[in-house]
C-alpha cells in the first residue's frame, strides 16, 4: 500500500505508537495514523488512547487543548476505531472531512480497509513532507 504522511512529525508518531502497540491490525493502523496527522493529538495521545487497555479515551474530546481540527481527526480516529459517533458533536463525513486532513483521512481509510484496496496499494510506504 502507498502511505503517504503529512510530515515527518508524523511519520515517526506513527511508527512509535504502532512500536508501542499491543496489535499490529488495522484498527492500531488507522488510528494511530489518524491521531498523527494533527500536532495537537499527538502531544496529547495519553488523553485519548489508554496504551495500557488498548481503548480509546472519549472524555479526551473533552480536553481544553482540543481544537477544531484536533476533534475532527479524534472524531475520526475513533469512528475507525470501533465505530465511535457523539452526539454532541458534528460527525458526518460532511462535517469530518471539510478540513485539510481530509486527503489524510483517505489515507486512513486505506489502513482500516486494505482488502477494498488494489493490490499493488498494500506495501509501499510514501513521505509527504510539505
Amino acid at each position: 500500500m502507498q502511505l503517504r504522511f503529512k510530515d515527518s512529525q508524523h511519520e515517526k508518531f506513527f511508527l512509535d505508537c504502532m512500536a508501542h502497540s499491543k496489535r499490529d491490525d488495522s484498527y492500531h493502523r488507522a488510528i494511530f495514523y489518524t491521531l498523527g496527522i494533527n500536532p495537537d493529538t499527538r502531544a496529547n495521545i495519553q488523553t485519548i488512547f489508554d496504551f495500557k487497555n488498548d481503548r480509546i479515551k472519549p472524555k479526551g474530546l473533552e480536553g481544553s487543548w482540543q481544537t477544531s481540527g484536533s476533534i475532527k481527526a479524534t472524531l475520526f480516529a475513533f469512528n475507525m476505531w470501533n465505530g465511535y459517533t457523539d452526539e454532541k458533536l458534528p460527525s458526518t463525513p460532511y462535517d469530518l472531512f471539510c478540513c485539510e486532513s481530509a486527503p489524510y483521512f483517505f489515507e486512513a481509510i486505506k489502513l482500516k480497509y486494505p482488502e477494498y484496496c488494489p493490490p499493488e496499494h498494500r506495501k509501499t510506504v510514501k513521505h509527504d513532507a510539505r
